[in-house]
C-alpha cells in the first residue's frame, strides 16, 4: 500500500529515507516467524509532517492481537489518569471504545449505560458484563451502529490511524449531536527532541508523527473544538474534544519546527551505538524491550550472534521470539547472579528500566547510547 498524499493537510509527500528488510509485524510468537518489508518515509512538503508512504495492509499488519498488558509504574499512572477523565464524563452515556480487545478501561469505570467496543481481536478469556458490548471488527468507513453514541474513547490508537481524517470524519458522524471524544497519544513530540527512538517514533504501526499542532489542527478541521488537553509527564497527552455544529474550513498549516534534522541525527546516533556494540570482541548481551525500538536496532545492523535473548516484564511475551528474529524472550530475573551486559534502549521508559536492573543484579553491565 502507498501513501500518495500528506495524511494530514493532502498535498504532495517527498521522499527523505529508505530502510531495507524491516520486520513487518511488532508480535511476539510461539516460534520464530519472519517477515521484512522496506520501510520508506516522506515529508510533506507543505506542512513538514514525518510519515510513512508504503503502509502494511491493515488485516495483515494486525492479523493477531498484541494489545498487551501495559506493565511498570508508568503506564499505571497513565491509565488511572485516563480512566479519571472518562469517568466525570459517562454517567448515564453510551459509549463506544475503538480499539481494546481487553476491554482493560470499560471494567474498571461504572455508571455508563452501555458500553461498545469496536475491535478485531477480542480477548476471549475475559467475561464482560452484560453491559459491555464488544463488536467484531474494524472501525472504518464501513462501521455502522443503531444506538445513539454520546462519548467516543481510544487510548493509545490515533497513531495507529492511517487515514486520520477519515476516522476523525466517522467520528463526528457517529456522535450524537452533543457528542464528546476522549482519546490519549504518545508524546511524540518528547520523544523526538530526546532523540529516544530512531525515525521519531514512526515505524509500521505508528505511520505518522503527530504533535499537538498537527492533531489540533486535524481536530479542528474535522469539526471538533477542543475542551482541554491534558500532559500526563512527557509519556502520553489527553485530548478532551466536543463536536462542533460548525466545521471550520480547510486553512493552510505548517508545524512550526522542521523536525527532518532530528530525524536524521537520531538515525545516526543510533547507527554508531550499534557499531559500537558489534566492535565489542568476545562480548554477547540481552537487549531489554520486546518492542520495535529492539526491531530496529537488529534492523540496523545490531550482530544477531552476540544477542544472548530479549528481557521482557511483560509475561504474556515471555518465552516467546519477537517477530522477525530467532531471539527468544526471558523474564529479567535470568540475570541474577551473572556479569550479565544489558543493551538498554527504551525510549521513555529507561530509568524505571534501570532501577529494576540493578536491583535484579549490581554489577550488570549497562549498554547506553
Amino acid at each position: 500500500m502507498n501513501r500518495k498524499k500528506c495524511s494530514i493537510c493532502n498535498s504532495i509527500l517527498n521522499n527523505i529515507y529508505k530502510l531495507e528488510n524491516v520486520p513487518i509485524k511488532l508480535v511476539c510468537t510461539p516460534n520464530p516467524e519472519f517477515g521484512f518489508e522496506e520501510l520508506s518515509i516522506s515529508k510533506c512538503v507543505q506542512c513538514r509532517t514525518i510519515q510513512l508512504d508504503k503502509l502494511i495492509p491493515l488485516d495483515i499488519l494486525y492479523s493477531t492481537s498484541h494489545n498487551y498488558t501495559s506493565v511498570g509504574k508508568t503506564w499505571e499512572g497513565y491509565f488511572n489518569l485516563f480512566c479519571d477523565v472518562v469517568q466525570t464524563n459517562i454517567i448515564g452515556k453510551n459509549i463506544l471504545e475503538i480499539g481494546d480487545p481487553s476491554g482493560k478501561i470499560a471494567t474498571r469505570l461504572d455508571k455508563y449505560s452501555k458500553w461498545f467496543i469496536i475491535e478485531p481481536n477480542k480477548n476471549n478469556k475475559i467475561d464482560f458484563n452484560e453491559n459491555i458490548i464488544f463488536i467484531e471488527g474494524f472501525f472504518d468507513e464501513k462501521f455502522h451502529i443503531k444506538q445513539n453514541i454520546d462519548l467516543i474513547i481510544h487510548s493509545h490508537l490515533f497513531e495507529h490511524i492511517y487515514e486520520p481524517n477519515q476516522f476523525l470524519r466517522k467520528c463526528y458522524e457517529i456522535l450524537d449531536v452533543n457528542g464528546e471524544m476522549v482519546f490519549g497519544v504518545p508524546n511524540m513530540e518528547y520523544i523526538a527532541e530526546q532523540e529516544l527512538c530512531p525515525y521519531l517514533g514512526v515505524f509500521f504501526e505508528h505511520t505518522i508523527f503527530l504533535n499537538k499542532e498537527n492533531i489540533s489542527y486535524l481536530l479542528l478541521k474535522n469539526g471538533f473544538e477542543i475542551v482541554k488537553i491534558i500532559d500526563y509527564e512527557n509519556h502520553s497527552t489527553i485530548y478532551h474534544c466536543k463536536k462542533n455544529s460548525i466545521v471550520i474550513p480547510s486553512i493552510p498549516f505548517a508545524l512550526s519546527k522542521n523536525y527532518e534534522d532530528v530525524f536524521f541525527s537520531t538515525i545516526e546516533n543510533y547507527q554508531r551505538f550499534v557499531n559500537k556494540c558489534n566492535n565489542l570482541i568476545d562480548t554477547t548481551f540481552y537487549i531489554f524491550g520486546a518492542s520495535y525500538n529492539t526491531q530496529y536496532i537488529l534492523a540496523l545492523g545490531l550482530d544477531c550472534n552476540k544477542v544472548v535473548g530479549i528481557l521482557d516484564n511483560c509475561k504474556e511475551k515471555q518465552g516467546k521470539y519477537l517477530y522477525g528474529y530467532n531471539i527468544k524472550i526471558y523474564e529479567p530475573s535470568v540475570i541474577k547472579g551473572d556479569g550479565s551486559s544489558i543493551i538498554l534502549k527504551n525510549g521513555y521508559y529507561i530509568d524505571e528500566i534501570l532501577k529494576q536492573i540493578l536491583i535484579i543484579n549490581p554489577d550488570t553491565n549497562i549498554l547506553q547510547m
